[in-house]
């Protein structure tokens, strides 16, 4: 896939039925300079997180936009469990620190697109606001994975069960995809 020159890449609205289109209001308006480089900060502690797996990059946290606080972070370990992607690992940190709640003020910072898995859990809990850096299609070549894209996971969702404010994916994705492209350098330890 040939990304934009641009560092960011906008996913707003979705094709499809009407009820689909009501599931997700990511938003179509640009970042302004500042909450670019907010995003930025916060993609640059998920992509220093996936440096501790470096066969496979995934890095993920999770930060309270009432205060700016990073409140979970996570790195894959499928070794432990095949569930634990960086995204469910950052969940599973945070409801240990702060409990199943307050989900709705949280955003999911992660250097790959959300397989379905994730993006399912984080449309069970209700996390808003998705920021990624690597897409799918890119992330493909390198690792095996469902490529369902994040926005289609969110369309599928029943009406009424999930608001959508935010699908926000290439940010900083020039590093990222080198550390997908360079993984293999390190599967001894994957």
């Amino acid at each position: 896939m040939t990304h934009p020159s641009s560092r960011r890449h906008f996913i707003a609205g979705i094709a499809g039925t009407v009820a689909a289109a009501a599931a997700v209001s990511a938003t179509s308006a640009a970042p302004s300079p500042d909450d670019l480089a907010r995003h930025e900060r916060y993609m640059q502690m998920a992509i220093d997180a996936a440096k501790q797996n470096p066969a496979r990059p995934f890095g993920s946290v999770i930060v309270d936009q009432r205060s700016g606080t990073v409140v979970g972070r996570g790195v894959v370990n499928m070794r432990a469990n095949p569930t634990f992607h960086s995204e469910i690992a950052a969940m599973n940190d945070y409801i240990a620190h702060h409990g199943n709640q307050g989900w709705n003020n949280l955003t999911m910072y992660g250097t790959g697109e959300s397989c379905p898995m994730c993006m399912s859990a984080m449309i069970w809990a209700g996390i808003p606001r998705i920021v990624y850096a690597s897409e799918m299609p890119f992330v493909a070549k390198y690792v095996k994975l469902i490529a369902l894209r994040c926005k289609d996971v969110i369309a599928a969702a029943a009406p009424g069960l999930y608001t959508s404010e935010l699908v926000l994916g290439g940010v900083l994705s020039p590093v990222t995809d080198a550390m997908f492209a360079n993984r293999y350098k390190y599967l001894s330890g994957g």
